[in-house]
């Protein structure tokens, strides 16, 4: 059974979209989900991670630097 309430939503990432894992306060790419655990990519490149569903959400939005 689901600790998760019924009317939480779900965020459901597409391949390519810019995400937070909240378990450990990292921004990747989402690339897919594989076996119950998405796979994430540094944005920079380097070795995917992996996280559960519940700790992914979307990335907060950047803002540029004043000037």
């Amino acid at each position: 059974m689901s600790s998760r309430k019924r009317d939480e939503a779900v965020y459901r990432p597409r391949a390519g979209d810019l995400v937070l894992d909240t378990r450990t306060g990292r921004t990747g790419i989402y690339m897919d989900t594989i076996g119950g655990e998405h796979y994430l990519r540094p944005t920079d490149g380097g070795r995917e991670w992996t996280a559960r569903p519940e700790h992914v959400g979307p990335a907060p939005a950047v803002r540029p630097a004043p000037r």
